[in-house]
């Protein structure tokens, strides 16, 4: 898994806005998908065992905080944090904290060869 704090980029400066590109990858995309995921207190997913897909998994942290198991190591993801899990990787996350964890996760699924 790789991460990256929203607060370690450098703006890129636009004209009317900001900018901080956090992860960038090219190739042929089949599938994208874009989803909110709201975590309660002591929320697991999956509740039980690993998750492993096809899809490269990047996910943006905007409030709270979970608690993730990837490729063999533990890691505490907070607001601000962004995190790609490449396809193929197991890994889970569990929100420890008294408070709910918000986060947009990206599935994107690369094109057969």
């Amino acid at each position: 898994m790789e991460k990256i704090n929203v607060n370690q980029v450098e703006p890129i400066g636009m004209p009317i806005y900001e900018m901080k590109k956090l992860f960038t990858k090219q190739g042929n995309f089949q599938e994208v998908s874009m989803s909110v995921i709201s975590l309660t207190p002591g929320e697991r997913i999956p509740t039980v065992g690993m998750s492993c897909h096809d899809e490269d998994e990047y996910s943006y942290i905007f409030r709270g905080e979970i608690e993730t198991y990837c490729n063999g190591e533990y890691s505490v993801e907070k607001a601000g944090d962004a995190t790609l899990i490449p396809s193929g990787e197991e890994h889970w996350c569990v929100n420890n904290s008294s408070e709910p964890c918000m986060l947009v996760c990206f599935m994107v699924k690369k094109a057969e060869c």
